[in-house]
């Protein structure tokens, strides 16, 4: 029964993980977002916005923003913002012009920022549509898991050789572990993929942290290349709010014609956080954040790909 119970606890797994991902998206967020609202614990600030750039024409445009805004301790960070613009004959949106946004904490390890639309309320239809998918959603599990023990049940020796010579059997499973073992830390040795404690601590320090210049102590090849760029690591010391002088390294992708211009640089901007100042990074680290989103969608995304060959291959394996 090994490669049976194997099976039925690997499928088991991947349902419950969508569905908690279901869940989350489509409840935990909106209500959390509403009952902080309520209880005016989600600040609304201004923007200023520093550029625009329209994506996509039509009756609701694409825009594109960047804006400057304080963040939770009220230093003044560089952010993008993508959404339609719902009402373009009142020309809202200027460069240098202002605009409110809305941070929200409890959207962590997401960007906290949004357009502020005034007080939130949450759709009866948008909860009714997600009540009836996640409805759907255990439904086909149930289904799918009460039929598949029921047979299993009937004839164990039959599925027990069936599993073991289907395509979720150990070794294929193995196989695609490795693979994606090696793949996830070849992209975090380069930095294209960062540990969820490593994203949680970047994005502490963009929407918690404090900015200042470090003096540049010594910097070194890390042996590391990135599209043919090497990655430099920067030693620096800097002050905190107190005025303790503190220690902090962090790595740069730096372009191979700057290289020559190492020893000049004196001084770089980092961000640290105010309640554990040892802990810091550079500045255009953490404004360049987008493509490491990318890479873990696209993680995100392979995964599902996976889930779905998975499940419809037990499927398939079970009627």
């Amino acid at each position: 029964m090994l490669y049976t119970i194997f099976t039925l606890s690997l499928i088991s797994l991947v349902l419950l993980f969508w569905l908690y991902k279901l869940i989350c998206h489509c409840f935990f967020k909106p209500f959390h977002l509403w009952k902080n609202q309520e209880n005016s614990s989600v600040p609304s600030k201004e923007a200023t916005m520093l550029s625009i750039k329209k994506l996509k024409d039509g009756k609701f445009p694409l825009l594109e923003i960047e804006v400057v805004f304080e963040n939770f301790s009220g230093y003044p960070i560089q952010r993008g913002l993508r959404f339609r613009d719902s009402k373009p004959h009142l020309n809202r949106f200027k460069k240098d012009g202002k605009v409110r946004i809305t941070l929200d904490p409890n959207k962590k390890p997401n960007p906290p920022y949004f357009l502020h639309s005034g007080k939130y309320k949450v759709s009866l239809i948008y909860i009714l549509l997600c009540s009836l998918f996640t409805i759907t959603y255990v439904a086909g599990c149930y289904f799918l898991m009460g039929e598949a023990i029921s047979r299993i049940v009937s004839a164990p020796r039959y599925h027990e050789n069936l599993f073991s010579n289907s395509s979720e059997t150990t070794e294929t499973l193995l196989f695609v572990s490795i693979i994606l073992i090696v793949l996830n830390y070849i992209l975090k040795k380069t930095g294209l993929l960062t540990s969820k404690r490593t994203k949680s601590q970047n994005w502490d320090l963009m929407y918690y942290g404090l900015g200042t210049m470090a003096t540049v102590t010594s910097y070194e090849d890390t042996g590391t290349l990135i599209n043919e760029n090497p990655v430099v690591k920067f030693n620096y010391t800097y002050e905190d709010e107190a005025g303790n002088t503190l220690v902090g390294s962090d790595k740069k992708i730096v372009g191979k014609l700057e290289v020559i211009g190492l020893p000049d640089i004196h001084e770089i901007e980092i961000m640290y956080l105010p309640n554990n100042p040892q802990v810091s990074k550079l500045m255009v680290n953490l404004q360049k954040q987008s493509f490491q989103n990318f890479v873990n969608a696209m993680f995100m995304f392979c995964f599902f790909i996976f889930s779905v060959i998975l499940v419809v291959s037990f499927y398939n394996d079970i009627f």
